[in-house]
């Protein structure tokens, strides 16, 4: 009976994330200067010489920014579920590594050099935050203290990357505006090129998470559990680490630091079908998606009284109190 109920819990929280995202993914490329209809989006991708304008703002603009969006979010839930997983720690989230620290000091060095092509800051952004990863995972394999150890490095790492930020925007001047602005995250700047750059190195590091979703519930029951069922613990766990992080990394270097997703989304889906991976993790990206994509259309509201604010702000303004509810609802029956 219990099986059952969790079946109908899936299929309804699937359903419902489905119907949600295709609806704020449509709404997505309607919104805009130009507002247009369901049937003049369809009609200016699949006819779009009858409306070079509005096929050039959907093609060229609408679609590759909710795109990117939506690899976003999928990787940022998925990323988180591993992270908290690989930690056994519900705190934890994709840029506990001190990556997102890294990632922002490398941006905004890009930033305040002279005469540097459009791809220098996110190439920039990239290299800081793999370099605040590797950095993490050398210091706790000198300390050999486990996932305590990790979370502590990467704390140590991410604090010593955020004051040397701060030394960056002191110098800034009147670039610091554009360096905040991309700590909060955007997808105003997104294009194809963005969206096949993330895709080629984001997408096979997610699949390679998904793909070893029952190995992270085997190390969940412990390192001897996972030794006597043939598993290698320790390698999985470096090599799910680096998967998730650079997938985390490469989307985050092109549109800048969007928080709370990898914390609130694999919770979410826990609270509501319980802790399997194989069930976590795929819908915690697609939550992440939906979570990303509805702020996404807040920002660029025309009804917005305030002009395009950062995604990074809506997120957590969305996520906290649905957080919070579900918490209080199911906090009881809620594990890692």
């Amino acid at each position: 009976m219990q099986i059952g109920v969790k079946k109908l819990r899936l299929a309804l929280y699937l359903a419902s994330v489905s119907i949600f995202f295709c609806a704020s993914f449509i709404a997505s490329i309607m919104m805009g200067s130009l507002q247009l209809s369901p049937w003049e989006v369809i009609d200016s991708i699949i006819s779009p010489w009858k409306d070079p304008v509005a096929s050039s703002i959907v093609l060229g603009y609408r679609v590759p920014r909710v795109l990117f969006a939506s690899l976003t979010g999928f990787v940022l839930g998925v990323s988180g579920g591993v992270i908290q997983t690989l930690t056994r720690n519900p705190l934890a989230d994709p840029y506990i590594t001190g990556m997102s620290s890294g990632a922002a000091l490398g941006a905004a060095i890009a930033f305040v050099m002279p005469s540097l092509p459009y791809l220098a800051v996110p190439a920039s952004a990239f290299v800081g935050g793999v370099s605040m990863l590797v950095l993490s995972i050398f210091l706790a394999k000198k300390a050999g203290a486990g996932s305590m150890g990790f979370i502590l490095a990467g704390i140590a790492v991410g604090t010593f990357a955020s004051a040397m930020l701060m030394v960056v925007l002191s110098i800034a001047s009147e670039k610091a505006h554009g360096i905040i602005y991309w700590l909060f995250g955007s997808f105003s700047t997104s294009t194809w090129m963005d969206l096949q750059v993330a895709s080629a190195v984001s997408i096979p590091a997610v699949a390679f998470a998904l793909y070893k979703a029952r190995d992270l519930n085997i190390l969940l029951l412990g390192e001897e559990h996972a030794a006597q069922l043939g598993l290698d613990s320790r390698r999985l766990w470096l090599l799910m680490l680096i998967a998730s992080s650079l997938s985390v990394s490469v989307c985050v270097s092109f549109c800048g630091i969007i928080g709370f997703i990898g914390l609130v989304a694999p919770h979410m889906v826990r609270l509501i079908i319980g802790s399997d991976n194989r069930f976590v993790l795929p819908l915690a990206g697609f939550t992440g998606s939906l979570l990303i994509v509805i702020a996404d259309d807040i920002v660029r509201n025309p009804l917005n009284p305030i002009a395009e604010m950062p995604v990074g702000s809506i997120t957590s303004m969305i996520g906290v109190p649905f957080f919070v509810y579900l918490l209080i609802r199911k906090g009881k029956s809620f594990g890692m």
